[in-house]
């Protein structure tokens, strides 16, 4: 609690850009209600691209500022002022610090960022846009991903469906993935590691955007675009 002192409320401003394009205007944070970005219409940042989730995140005022919730889909970074960043996970609230941070989803097939900025007057002279749509009623259409013209073999397949199953169970990721595969598999290490930089490589042809470059990333990816075996669609 402060006494004798007013509380400062900081405003808010966002701006979006999609792959190569130019940067989209500056859009002031609401201070009341909601604004989203995805490829639902009606979203404050309507963002139509077949590539790009229906619901990426979406920001809403909490008490001095905002915190951004993370969608059901692809995980997202955010390089701070500081120039330190954090990757969250899916579905996570993030409270935004004052000053610039950037907003990136490395999991998509195209580059996509968002820039906000927090500040006293950061929002004087940016357009004025809040949600206009009642999520109940929309229907689900699916997001399309680059790794479905990726040919994977089935020992591929059957790699991939071994090492990331505990995804899908939601079961405790082992302590090395490639190693638990093997045995599981009845084959060696390097052999599961070779499949995944091939599966890997595969996919990342197919990608406009940031390529994928670890085995969790990976891992994650193909649990987002539905590959894993198991996986239920949404």
């Amino acid at each position: 609690m402060v006494s004798g002192l007013a509380a400062v409320i900081f405003q808010g401003r966002v701006q979006v850009r999609v792959g190569t394009y130019k940067p989209g205007p500056w859009v002031a944070l609401p201070e009341h209600g909601r604004l989203s970005a995805g490829r639902t219409p009606g979203y404050a940042l309507h963002l139509p691209s077949s590539w790009i989730p229906q619901k990426l995140c979406r920001f809403l005022p909490y008490e001095l500022g905002w915190v951004v919730q993370v969608g059901p889909s692809p995980r997202m970074n955010v390089r701070y002022s500081s120039m330190s960043q954090q990757l969250y996970p899916r579905r996570a609230a993030v409270a935004l610090q004052r000053g610039t941070s950037v907003l990136t989803f490395p999991e998509l097939d195209d580059f996509l960022s968002i820039a906000v900025v927090i500040g006293p007057d950061a929002a004087v002279g940016a357009e004025q846009r809040w949600d206009q749509v009642d999520e109940s009623d929309l229907p689900r259409v699916g997001t399309r991903y680059a790794v479905v013209a990726a040919e994977l073999t089935d020992k591929q397949r059957l790699v991939v469906e071994t090492t990331y199953r505990h995804l899908v169970t939601r079961e405790p990721t082992p302590a090395n993935i490639t190693a638990a595969a093997a045995q599981n598999l009845g084959t060696s290490e390097q052999s599961v590691k070779n499949q995944l930089n091939a599966v890997m490589k595969k996919i990342n042809k197919e990608r406009w955007g940031p390529a994928l470059q670890t085995w969790e990333q990976l891992g994650s990816y193909l649990w987002m675009s539905h590959q894993l075996p198991g996986r239920e669609v949404r």
